[in-house]
């Protein structure tokens, strides 16, 4: 289990996690976005 978390595999990880919480908040924007009928950059709803 010690050779799980060596340097390589946490910076593997935290990139990984990083494009997810991108990724996910484009997909909250891309359906906000849908549901209110406003353009994918440049609503004015909020």
């Amino acid at each position: 289990m010690k050779d799980f978390f060596t340097p390589k595999r946490i910076i593997i990880l935290i990139v990984i996690i990083i494009i997810g919480i991108v990724l996910g908040r484009l997909a909250v924007r891309a359906v906000l976005n849908l549901m209110l009928g406003g353009t994918m950059f440049g609503g004015d709803f909020l």
